[in-house]
């Protein structure tokens, strides 16, 4: 064993017969972008130290670099420039189990693939033999402006606000997030895709494929896959940082999350469900935060071109998009098809002060959602009140029991349910979209996600260009 920059370089077995590169580990054959990896040497991370904190590169494509444990990138006190973590195209990082990599705040990742050589974050069980949750993913932390519901942090208070990382240990320093900067990146990932992630620390606790917790807007984020990870594909904790080009498919939740009052953009991005494990796997499920609805800053993120369709096959499926718990936004050129209770479900005081001004849905095609986007009309809202309440219905919410029912708690009782999607100025459509045949995703099959109506849009809208091609994007089952 060789030990460099901290990391312990395990060679390959003697049986392969490989010659030796400059640092004396086993050379190989390397792998493919589409396979995830196959190198005859492996490079582990994390024997002797759980920290990366020096500028570290990971340059070998023909070599598996392998987390053996939680990783943290971190910047030392006091240090003038953050520790960087460089991932070389073709890299392929492999997870073992109760293992992921953190990029704490501070700190910055740079993982620049290639469209024909992408960066590969996967399990480390053999092919075959994987599934999800195997690993925990990648988390990237920063110091962004976020929210936590409180009153003693965040909005007027002047007090900036700082979180711990779901999924990690609460009591983790290199686990927190959040401050006071909007412009702060926490690196780079560009045609990177992440297999396999979102491990189980407790019941309902388990980290996703991708996270961003108080993460800039100088952070850039394109072309990334989320592939058939455990819990949620892409979540937002707060922060300002910017997604592009993203393809989320077969995630066991949440297609895309966002809450604690992110503000970004995300832009041409597919949300495919097709093996749903939770009670209520939705396409997008967006918040501000809990009970907390109005805290500051709220979130209000800006979506444009994006496809959340679900298989028939998967029973599990609950919502398309579901925006409560006070989230703004403004979703613009959306197709949303296939799911089994409503296509978009608005709820909460987002729906009281948002709508249609500071929360909207507009130039978006529904179809073959059970139903496409839930009307009440039977329910209507006396605003003369503090907080608002109801008339005629007791009940103005169609997907939950109603309070004192010994169901779910109801969280949106007290407004109207019909939003008036189909209001002429807002340009949404209950139409086939004609949708091309992307259920081979669930067998590992190349999916299309194009839009045959010329009416609706999508994640390859204005101009129909299929960015998931190239050879970065990958479907394996296992």
């Amino acid at each position: 064993m060789r030990k460099y920059l901290g990391i312990v370089l395990v060679g390959a077995m003697a049986a392969f017969g490989a010659g030796c590169g400059d640092d004396g580990v086993t050379g190989g054959t390397g792998g493919t972008g589409g396979t995830g990896g196959g190198g005859q040497c492996v490079i582990e991370i994390g024997l002797d130290s759980d920290e990366i904190s020096e500028d570290t590169s990971w340059d070998r494509p023909e070599c598996d670099y392998v987390l053996t444990r939680i990783i943290y990138v971190v910047t030392p006190d006091g240090a003038s420039d953050p520790t960087t973590l460089t991932i070389a195209p073709g890299v392929t990082v492999k997870g073992d189990n109760q293992s992921a990599l953190v990029i704490s705040r501070g700190s910055e990742i740079v993982a620049e693939g290639e469209v024909d050589n992408p960066i590969v974050m996967t399990s480390s069980r053999a092919v075959g033999d994987r599934d999800r949750g195997d690993w925990g993913g990648l988390a990237l932390l920063g110091s962004a402006v976020i929210n936590r519901g409180l009153g003693t942090c965040g909005g007027a208070t002047g007090v900036v606000c700082e979180d711990a990382l779901e999924g990690l240990e609460a009591t983790e320093p290199r686990a927190r997030f959040g401050g006071d900067d909007n412009n702060s990146s926490c690196g780079t990932l560009k045609y990177v895709r992440i297999e396999f992630a979102g491990f189980e620390i407790a019941p309902n606790n388990e980290l996703n494929g991708l996270t961003l917790g108080g993460c800039g807007s100088g952070t850039t984020l394109d072309y990334i896959q989320v592939h058939r990870g455990l819990d949620d594909g892409v979540e937002f904790f707060g922060g300002t940082a910017n997604i592009s080009h993203v393809i989320v498919d077969g995630m066991g939740d949440d297609g895309l999350d966002w809450d604690q009052g992110y503000q970004g953009t995300i832009e041409n991005f597919i949300s495919h469900h097709y093996a749903g494990r939770t009670d209520d796997p939705r396409g997008i499920e967006a918040d501000n935060f809990g009970s907390q609805t109005n805290i500051e800053p709220r979130s209000n993120p800006t979506l444009q071109y994006g496809t959340v369709v679900a298989d028939p096959a998967d029973a599990q499926v609950d919502q398309g998009v579901v925006l409560r718990r006070g989230t703004w936004g403004s979703l613009d050129g959306l197709v949303v098809e296939g799911y089994r209770q409503a296509g978009v479900d608005i709820r909460d005081d987002g729906w009281v002060t948002g709508w249609p001004t500071n929360l909207v849905v507009r130039n978006s095609c529904f179809f073959d959602n059970d139903p496409d986007y839930p009307t009440d009309t039977n329910c209507s809202l006396d605003d003369s009140e503090d907080p608002p309440v109801t008339t005629g219905d007791s009940d103005c919410n169609d997907f939950n029991a109603t309070p004192g029912s010994g169901g779910e708690e109801d969280e949106a009782n007290y407004f109207p349910e019909d939003t008036n999607m189909a209001d002429a100025a807002l340009m949404n459509r209950i139409e086939d979209p004609e949708t091309s045949d992307y259920s081979t995703a669930a067998t590992g099959g190349t999916p299309n996600y194009a839009v045959g109506n010329t009416s609706c849009m999508g994640a390859f809208a204005p101009d129909g260009t299929d960015w998931t091609l190239g050879g970065w994007t990958a479907f394996p089952v296992n």
